[in-house]
């Protein structure tokens, strides 16, 4: 189909490419239980991938660190040294400057389809997956987008440099629980969309349920699963917050299928109803 991917489609792609070819870092070739779970909860952001060092050239080419946008007068400079130290471009927890490369995305995309941005290679249908790219560090639209993302923050009261954790979470019986992941704009697998509910950020779309099962020629299927906001809508319920709290942490559910597999289980519970 000679039309751009999504960024998120790009990032899809080229982490089964590179799990396939064994470039991605972990132990071996193709898909394991293990290798699977990290990779769909690496919170790699293909945007950050693609713009990120231009982001940074152009708050460094900015004269002053200065920016008049929206009739408000910004200093960007401290903005540089944050997001050139966000070198892993993941949005897990502890990371640092990612909320502000969302907000600078966001402001930048700004309902835009992906190849309307500012790139120096435009999309090439016979390379979808690797273009558009290269942002043109040089267009006032990049630094004015950095600028209103600035001073959002700062409005906000969030210093720039905040950890994910800090910002992005929901609320269960009082307990804050991070949220990894971002929007599917910013090209991460892991969809977390953010609102201001009651005055503050909560997530109210995506990620829900997420499974994955590998079927053997020796025995039964291997499953894992989390529900990401947990089995009951009950705050009094055990079940209230358990599986919300194992997704923040990257953890999974061992699902199971036989009588061997359940009996297995080290929280198994019978219960006889007469």
């Amino acid at each position: 189909m000679a039309a751009p991917r999504s960024l998120r489609t790009q990032e899809l792609l080229l982490t089964a490419q590179n799990r396939i070819d064994g470039t991605d870092g972990l132990p071996g070739r193709g898909f394991t239980p293990q290798n699977m779970g990290q990779l769909l909860f690496a919170d790699n952001s293909r945007a950050a991938d693609l713009a990120l060092d231009a982001t940074v050239t152009a708050c460094r080419n900015t004269a002053f660190g200065l920016v008049v946008v929206d009739g408000n007068l910004v200093n960007i400079s401290e903005a540089c040294p944050i997001l050139a130290a966000w070198k892993s471009h993941k949005y897990s927890s502890d990371s640092r400057g990612s909320w502000l490369f969302e907000n600078f995305w966001v402001s930048l995309q700004n309902g835009q389809a992906i190849e309307k941005l500012p790139w120096r290679t435009g999309f090439d249908a016979k390379d979808p997956v690797h273009t558009p790219n290269s942002l043109d560090f040089g267009n006032d639209v990049v630094r004015n987008s950095l600028a209103r993302a600035v001073l959002a923050l700062r409005k906000a009261g969030i210093a720039l440099d905040a950890p994910l954790s800090s910002i992005q979470n929901v609320t269960r019986n009082g307990e804050k629980i991070p949220i990894h992941g971002s929007l599917h704009e910013l090209g991460v697998l892991d969809v977390a969309t953010p609102a201001m509910v009651d005055g503050k950020v909560d997530i109210v779309f995506g990620s829900s349920f997420i499974q994955q099962v590998r079927f053997t020629a020796e025995g039964p299927p291997e499953a894992y699963s989390v529900l990401t906001y947990s089995q009951s809508a009950n705050p009094n319920s055990p079940h209230y917050a358990d599986q919300t709290k194992l997704f923040s942490a990257g953890q999974w559910v061992t699902e199971r299928y036989t009588e061997d597999q359940i009996t297995a289980s080290p929280v198994l519970e019978t219960k006889v109803l007469s």
